[in-house]
């Protein structure tokens, strides 16, 4: 707390929006930000609050949580991908071919990578939804034709959600990764000019 007597917690409610404040106030809020070492760390020369992690912490833990449910999925599909590469498969059904079984595998393997890449490095996202989207049109394609000459059934074809899974979760990182990276709106003007 410097001299005046403002808080530093009221200052960054203030500067943070919450609710109309009087002119006043607003300056005075801007004011300590101006002198207060703790303050003028997150409220930059550009009048913009940055926002520490307790007050944009919403965000930040949805990302880390979807990026977590892509390993998840990715993880899953990993595993079901092993063996298929082998030409087995650990959910039972008569009706699958080893061909088809092993070009899964393949497709399986790379998605399940892809989506790993990404949720371990997002920066790479938009290369590796690429990737991710030839293999959904190539885990369709190959599905309706090898439906189409009995080589697979319907059945054993839905477990490839979790392709459709990863790829829109993928799509959920690029968009939460290309809102991080566009700056927030607000004024260009100085600490004390009031708004």
């Amino acid at each position: 707390m410097t001299t005046d007597s403002m808080s530093c917690e009221r200052a960054l409610a203030i500067l943070a929006g919450g609710g109309e404040r009087r002119r006043d106030e607003r300056l005075r809020a801007r004011l300590h930000a101006s002198r207060c070492p703790r303050c003028s760390s997150l409220y930059g020369a550009a009048g913009q609050l940055g926002l520490p992690p307790v007050l944009d912490g919403g965000f930040a833990q949805a990302a880390a949580w979807l990026r977590v449910g892509l390993v998840v999925v990715a993880g899953v599909q990993l595993v079901l991908a092993g063996p298929w590469l082998l030409g087995h498969s650990v959910i039972p059904d008569p009706h699958v071919g080893v061909a088809h079984l092993t070009r899964d595998g393949a497709l399986g393997f790379v998605i399940a990578i892809v989506g790993l890449l990404t949720a371990w490095r997002p920066r790479y996202v938009h290369s590796t939804l690429v990737v991710a989207v030839l293999v959904l049109v190539l885990q369709v394609v190959s599905g309706l034709t090898d439906h189409d000459a009995t080589s697979a059934s319907g059945s054993f074809e839905f477990i490839h959600v979790l392709v459709l899974v990863i790829v829109c979760a993928m799509f959920a990182v690029a968009a939460d990764l290309r809102r991080r990276a566009t700056p927030r709106r607000g004024p260009a003007s100085h600490i004390l000019r009031v708004r």
